[in-house]
């Protein structure tokens, strides 16, 4: 029963802006409508003055407000990880301006002291990144650091770690107040469109949260009192929608703003927004928005990455988006601004050759202008390399149709048309023949598309005359699986030239990262295959940004300091720890300059097949090279079966 009533409250939680019925309630908790009414009941009389959840004649919503005294209570009882027990102490520190009593802690969630010392000591060392120090005297521990920085440990903490949950976090209650998060949202976006101020989901998203934090921390008396002259900044379009904004805030929620919250409110701004509207930007125009240093940036660098990379070459239109980025990001670095992206995570592990290249644009940032970039804002250079990806490099994958009809009165067209602009992206229409004039000794495709069954010695898809959903589905079903393939196909070619027994170990006796990477390298360059630069650089690369993916790592150079390209595998019987993931492989590849298409052309595939399941626990026990590259090839296969 707790279940079902946590299912419920979570739902209702998620869907507070409106009446949820009881019949979707129903549905969603696999119960009655009567068991519904019963629930409702029973959460509203634990509460003496007010309704937990208010029911009208169009249906369910939550008190919110209660909801979250409702939270602190249960939650009180349910703080067992270590992770629930630190997020709870951090909560605590950064609301205590006197400090914590251990003892009285301990109490509190049911822990021993000696449980409650571990714990901080494990946060002591998380929050020195955020320039924040736990002082333990005696029984009583105190958080010690600026505003700023706590402002900093909060958002960070409370941010959405996924674009489905682009809301405030509930499991983590770090701020005192409740909040509309998507109303707040939403009103800042109103002010932001009414004084022409640009900002996408990302940003806004970004915005709100910083500024819900200031809020919360104001209404704890927690403020700013940092000297700062906003002289410089008055007349700019910043400070009008700032002071909107201030007039706003201070409205809603009955608390004064001072100017050193005004100027941070500000900087908040300018940070997350922009008054360029990317939709006039053009390559003709573009000067009159961006100051020539940043336009020559944005070219030099994706200059670099299709000379790395032999990519084609970026449209001018790519160029100038990515160009406003670009300026966007000086100033965020002026400002000593970090942005947070809920996507990293997810980039990382679903596009590794788009963050690779985003990676090494980090790393020609921190080269040419002494610029280091977050794992965050990587990825969202990560947006435009992907862009180009998804308007490049998949048209030149596409598949070759031979579309075959029974021919009346040209009916057939507007099921080619249907066909060829749904599937523009993927297929090349090479044929369209009626049955009268096909003859398959004269015709070759990767694929038949007909509406006529007839034995084919080619791939085929029958359809109907007047195309369906379900075609639809069974061409792209087909398309998807030849160009699979395909790159399976280019993919086994390729692994096997640049595999090397020499650069093989089935159990490689260490577990620190940098020392497998040394050792590695070092092996690969006696054998002839690298410079000695290549080491420097590995390294340099695995700097920017974890190599790591699932259980698996790939290091490699982004330098040309390969003899030859070569793959070198370690394995390892028991997991070892590199940075905060858990593997059980190495991968380092080593890309030679007159092969260096190879490394785009395999570095996603190598990584989707070495981390399936299934593929990865078969190559882990394999004990001689022989036997690894035998059940790589053979799961290979398997796919293309």
């Amino acid at each position: 029963m707790e279940d079902k009533i946590s299912v419920l409250l979570d739902h209702l939680w998620h869907n507070f802006e409106r009446d949820v019925q009881s019949n979707e309630l129903s549905q969603v908790l696999k119960i009655s409508t009567r068991q519904v009414r019963k629930y409702v009941n029973q959460l509203n009389s634990m509460f003496e003055n007010d309704n937990l959840i208010y029911s009208t004649n169009k249906g369910y919503r939550l008190n919110s407000d209660l909801y979250v005294i409702y939270k602190e209570t249960v939650n009180k009882q349910k703080i067992e990880t270590p992770k629930t027990r630190q997020n709870y102490i951090i909560q605590r520190l950064i609301s205590e301006k006197e400090g914590l009593d251990i003892y009285e802690l301990a109490e509190d969630i049911f822990v021993s002291e000696s449980t409650i010392n571990s714990d901080i000591r494990t946060l002591s060392k998380a929050l020195s990144s955020f320039h924040l120090e736990i002082v333990k005297n005696k029984n009583i521990v105190t958080l010690l650091g600026t505003e700023k920085e706590k402002r900093k440990l909060m958002s960070s903490l409370i941010s959405s770690d996924s674009y489905d949950n682009f809301i405030l976090k509930n499991e983590i209650r770090l701020l005192t107040f409740h909040y509309h998060f998507w109303d707040f949202r939403k009103d800042l976006l109103e002010i932001f469109t009414r004084k022409n101020i640009f900002v996408n989901d990302y940003t806004l998203n970004n915005t709100a949260l910083h500024l819900v934090v200031m809020i919360d921390r104001i209404r704890n008396n927690c403020m700013l009192c940092d000297d700062d002259d906003l002289s410089s900044l008055m007349h700019t379009p910043q400070f009008d929608v700032a002071t909107e904004i201030k007039e706003y805030i201070q409205s809603k929620y009955q608390i004064e703003m001072n100017n050193s919250e005004l100027y941070n409110l500000i900087l908040i701004i300018d940070n997350n927004t922009t008054i360029i509207d990317y939709s006039l930007v053009s390559e003709a125009n573009i000067h009159q928005y961006i100051e020539k240093k940043y336009i020559d940036i944005a070219h030099d660098l994706i200059h670099s990455v299709e000379d790395c990379y032999l990519l084609d070459s970026f449209s001018e239109d790519f160029i100038c988006k990515f160009t406003i980025h670009v300026k966007n990001l000086f100033n965020r670095i002026e400002n000593n601004y970090s942005t947070k992206n809920p996507l990293t995570a997810k980039i990382k592990a679903t596009y590794p050759l788009i963050y690779d290249i985003a990676v090494f644009i980090a790393q020609q940032f921190k080269e040419r202008y002494s610029v280091i970039l977050s794992e965050d804002e990587i990825a969202f250079i990560s947006f435009h390399i992907g862009s180009y990806f998804e308007n490049n490099v998949q048209s030149k994958n596409k598949i070759s149709i031979l579309f075959l009809y029974a021919d009346y009165y040209s009916i057939h067209k507007k099921t080619l048309d249907k066909i060829s602009q749904k599937f523009n992206d993927k297929i090349n229409i090479k044929y369209a023949l009626s049955i009268n004039n096909y003859n398959p000794n004269f015709v070759h495709a990767d694929l038949i598309i007909s509406t006529v069954e007839l034995p084919f010695n080619l791939p085929s898809v029958i359809i109907n005359p007047f195309l369906t959903e379900k075609d639809i589905t069974k061409i792209q079903n087909k398309i998807n699986k030849l160009i699979a393939e395909k790159n399976n196909r280019e993919l086994k070619s390729t692994i096997l030239d640049l595999f090397n027994e020499k650069l093989f170990y089935s159990n490689i006796h260490l577990n620190d990262k940098n020392r497998i990477i040394e050792k590695l390298c070092r092996n690969a360059i006696d054998n002839n295959f690298a410079d000695d630069c290549f080491i420097d650089d590995v390294f340099a690369r695995e700097k920017m940004s974890s190599t790591a993916f699932q259980n698996v790592a790939v290091p490699h150079s982004l330098g040309n300091n390969a003899k030859k390209s070569f793959i070198s595998i370690a394995l390892f019987q028991e997991p070892i720890l590199w940075d905060n993931k858990e593997i059980q492989m190495v991968i380092l590849i080593g890309v030679n300059n007159d092969t260096r298409k190879i490394f785009s052309q395999i570095f996603d595939g190598l990584i989707e097949v070495v981390t399936n399941s299934n593929c990865f626990t078969e190559l882990i026990q394999s004990t001689d090279y022989a036997s690894f590259t035998d059940k790589l090839i053979k799961y290979i296969d398997e796919i293309e079966e």
